[in-house]
């Protein structure tokens, strides 16, 4: 069973493992992952310790957010107003105060100092990181034993709990959603901006489903000689969906902190011509393969090597130009597991990742299927679930 160990369990084996007397992490997407809980702005941190109890800091707005999560101990301060304190200077106060309750000074802890990519807080549009000023402090408080900390985190996230499995499950539902929309609005006479804001929409207008508090999706939508380059992600643009154009939307939605990554290839306004359904029925034989040989023990090499060689049979494997799946879950993109020819990374239960094969020719445009799953004792099971097919 995915999670057979509870992520507190998880999270003190992993810092055991790699001598950290705890870990201070700031980044959304580390929150979710260690307290279960999905910051509304992005100045929350949580300090976890390898022996006692977690704690996490956070604005007093969201104090009852925070305490719906897996950490009990949750300290809040008020910022913001004009008799406040800068945010920093509040959770430096308290971060003190924890480092001293916990015996840290002077001890190796863990900080977030190589994330390049990072996911963002519900607010979106200003995301906050882990930077000099948060090192800063932290030096202040703990002395010159900070440690980059980020592979341990890495291993900390690759691995999901069933709690975890269960949220990204109904990430996959709410991105279904607005795939449907996809499938009625790709239609010749709309444009890929348009198709697009009708799948945002659908996915943001879905919070109330099954209690999600938090929904975005980030849909990029692109048809006709746009999808010859669908490896890339190429945005929506004002071009105009023509009859039996090809149309591929690739599209990342975060619900209550949890990511799904998917995507979906149709003809508009009717039957696509042969040529593009054979490829179509070769990318679904690929994630199939690709699927069936994910399995514990298994490396991504060779779960990539299944979907590769479908392309190879028909010498279409040049065609083929990216990845066939990465790891995902608290981020859009996770490192752990790679589903990669390059992958040395051998698949466990409870790994979550793409299954994404595609073929590119300027001769025929792109076609791409994208779905997740996640590692189970029996294999490969989906999250996502494929409602419609090409046409």
């Amino acid at each position: 069973m995915p999670g057979d160990l509870p992520r507190d369990l998880r999270v003190r084996q992993v810092l055991a493992a790699n001598g950290l007397a705890a870990i201070v992490c700031r980044l959304p997407e580390n929150l979710v992952c260690l307290a279960g809980y999905y910051p509304q702005v992005g100045l929350s941190f949580v300090v976890y310790p390898a022996a006692g109890e977690p704690v996490l800091i956070c604005p007093r707005p969201e104090r009852d957010l925070a305490g719906n999560g897996l950490i009990a101990d949750v300290r809040p301060y008020e910022t913001w107003r004009l008799v406040d304190p800068p945010p920093l200077e509040s959770v430096g106060k308290i971060l003190a105060q924890v480092v001293a309750e916990k015996g840290l000074v002077g001890q190796p802890v863990g900080f977030e100092g190589s994330f390049e990519a990072v996911s963002p807080s519900q607010m979106a549009g200003e995301p906050y990181v882990f930077a000099q000023p948060t090192r800063e402090l932290l030096g202040r408080l703990i002395g010159q034993s900070l440690v980059d900390a980020t592979e341990s985190l890495n291993q900390i996230r690759a691995v999901k709990t069933a709690r975890e499995i269960d949220k990204l499950r109904l990430a996959n539902e709410v991105a279904g959603i607005g795939l449907q929309v996809f499938k009625e609005q790709a239609q010749p006479g709309r444009t890929e901006a348009q198709v697009a804001a009708a799948v945002e929409a659908a996915i943001y207008a879905s919070v109330g489903y099954k209690g999600v508090r938090a929904a975005r999706a980030w849909a990029q939508v692109f048809s006709g000689p746009n999808t010859i380059e669908g490896w890339y992600y190429p945005v929506s643009t004002n071009r105009v969906i023509q009859p039996r154009d090809t149309v591929m939307i690739e599209i990342g939605t975060v619900v209550d902190g949890y990511w799904s990554d998917l995507t979906r290839t149709v003809a508009a306004g009717g039957r696509a011509d042969s040529r593009v359904r054979e490829l179509y029925h070769l990318v679904e034989h690929a994630q199939r393969a690709a699927r069936l040989a994910a399995r514990p023990g298994v490396t991504g090499r060779e779960a990539d090597d299944a979907a590769r060689q479908v392309f190879a049979d028909v010498d279409l494997v040049d065609c083929f130009q990216h990845h066939t799946g990465h790891g995902l879950g608290f981020r859009y993109h996770e490192p752990i597991p790679s589903v990669h020819p390059a992958s040395r990374h051998v698949l466990e239960v409870g790994h979550v990742h793409s299954i994404e094969p595609g073929l590119y020719a300027p001769e025929f445009g792109g076609v791409r299927i994208e779905d997740n799953v996640v590692i189970l004792e029996g294999g490969a099971e989906m999250l996502s679930s494929r409602d419609f097919g090409l046409e």
